[in-house]
């Protein structure tokens, strides 16, 4: 009780709205004004960005009665860009007797545009994001836009490889993420809409949907939740996503994340809706089903309808395989081995002979030592990580069952998991029935089959109660739409696609 009453006394950490800051900060009960007076401007700016080192003030004289006023993050901005188009010009004019006012302003610099923004929010948020504040005395103050903010080059997806397709994926900037969209479809009905989220972050995010294509029940939806968002953050496609799924505690993922630009074009063909995110490489693909988890961009570019079938039903059995193979070998062996034919009744007798540990707890052992191998794997250098994988898999597996800690038969199931685990083209959905599988053998261990059997039908039910963004997440099986479903696996005819986005539409 005593521990539980420290917790409560713990202080809770405050929010504050960016309104809020500003107008506390600023001094000004209305932000909305910008005034004229240039010494004001400049003690509000100063005080805004106090203790900054990189933030630069740079004050002309261009006449007797005329004074103009930079202010921009030296990070942020084109320097030398910043010297030929804006002071150079000024300067060479100061030198005559000319009076200047802001509409010469597009006389006065060689091949830039400035914005005159409507509020104090509007006109710090530009400057932070790489544009110069120019004040000149007697007028409201404008931005122009000089940003030099490095940028990654466009390169492969280093976590979604495919074998056919294009070999470009998203990079952390928004606006070249909305460029390659662009690309993708020259068309009118590409709709891309602007959104802000985090008090603290402001990140930037883009909603893209096709018009005749995506439900329009569905983008007001995303709509409406894309600007009610309150939050200090949002740093990642996961934290945007808890605010737009119908379910955010479920462990099922109920938003696609991808980097490849071609699957994102794809979804938007079937009626989906795409968030881009700045600095991430992640983008969101909304409404989702199960099934389109086990979908790849290469899957268009088969060369039989056949083998593409043959891929899905693959993927699908290895499903089952990855949630259900180790709780279904520990109820066989330790509850029912009467179900299992004699001959491998005395093989798998005969492996786990004198093995100390019951066929449960050995399952839990292994499956604890894959996923922690699996996790080292991935954190570490990738020349290291598949020498702990090599090292982990053959050397510590041979000497367990040498020791006869664990049966070689136990070795043989979980290996066999992991590989079918690891054939699901997402990451997420593979992380999704690793949890999962403890659930089923941990049942499994106390009750045996029929817990196994009493569990997947609670999945099931819950399967089935999930929607993402009002869709059945069970969709085409649940409700059952026989046409879809089977263009699912039989892409028989090149609108097999395009039907399916028009019964999303719908």
């Amino acid at each position: 009780m005593f521990f539980l009453n420290k917790l409560k006394k713990q202080p809770k950490f405050n929010t504050y709205d960016y309104n809020d800051f500003l107008t506390r900060k600023i001094g000004l009960e209305d932000i909305n004004y910008i005034t004229t007076d240039i010494s004001s401007v400049k003690d509000i700016v100063t005080k805004v960005f106090e203790n900054m080192d990189d933030f630069f003030i740079r004050e002309i004289k261009v006449t007797e009665d005329h004074v103009v006023n930079f202010y921009f993050f030296i990070g942020l901005i084109d320097t030398s860009l910043f010297q030929e188009s804006i002071i150079r010009p000024i300067t060479d004019r100061s030198k005559s007797d000319q009076n200047i006012n802001v509409d010469s302003l597009g006389d006065l610099m060689n091949m830039v545009q400035y914005f005159e923004p409507k509020d104090w929010k509007e006109l710090l948020e530009r400057c932070m994001r790489g544009e110069v504040i120019c004040h000149f005395s007697g007028n409201k103050p404008v931005t122009i836009a000089l940003g030099d903010v490095e940028t990654r080059s466009l390169q492969n997806p280093s976590t979604e490889q495919q074998v056919y397709g294009p070999k470009i994926g998203f990079i952390e900037d928004v606006h070249k993420n909305m460029a390659l969209m662009r690309k993708y479809f020259p068309d009118p009905r590409l709709k891309i809409q602007k959104y802000q989220a985090g008090s603290v972050t402001h990140t930037q995010l883009a909603l893209v949907y096709l018009e005749e294509y995506a439900d329009p029940a569905v983008v007001r939806k995303l709509q409406e939740r894309l600007s009610k968002i309150k939050t200090d953050q949002i740093l990642t496609s996961k934290m945007l996503s808890q605010y737009l799924v119908d379910f955010p505690k479920t462990p099922f993922p109920l938003a696609m994340k991808t980097e490849r630009p071609d699957r994102v074009a794809f979804s938007l063909t079937q009626g989906k809706v795409a968030i881009l995110i700045n600095n991430s490489t992640f983008s969101l693909i909304l409404p989702i089903s199960l099934i389109n988890f086990y979908e790849t961009g290469d899957d268009n570019d088969e060369s039989s309808t056949w083998s593409h079938s043959f891929i899905m039903f693959l993927r699908i059995a290895c499903v089952m395989v990855a949630a259900m193979f180790p709780s279904v070998y520990v109820a066989l062996v330790a509850f029912h081995p009467e179900l299992i034919p004699t001959t491998l009744a005395m093989t798998l007798a005969a492996s786990r002979n004198n093995i100390p540990l019951p066929a449960g707890f050995e399952a839990l052992l292994m499956m604890f030592a894959l996923d922690v191998l699996v996790e080292s794997s991935i954190r570490l250098p990738s020349f290291i990580g598949q020498t702990i994988g090599i090292v982990g898999g053959l050397v510590i597996g041979q000497a367990a069952v040498e020791a006869g800690i664990v049966s070689s038969t136990m070795v043989i199931v979980i290996a066999f998991t992991a590989i079918a685990s690891f054939t699901a083209p997402s990451w997420e959905i593979a992380s999704t029935w690793r949890v999962v599988r403890y659930v089923l053998l941990i049942t499994t261990l106390f009750l045996g089959l029929y817990g196994l059997t009493l569990i997947i039908c609670l999945l099931f039910i819950h399967l089935c109660a999930l929607h993402s963004v009002s869709k059945p997440y069970l969709t085409p099986f649940a409700p059952l739409n026989v046409k879809e479903a089977v263009n699912t696996f039989f892409r028989l005819n090149p609108e097999a696609r395009q039907e399916e986005g028009e019964a999303n539409e719908k």
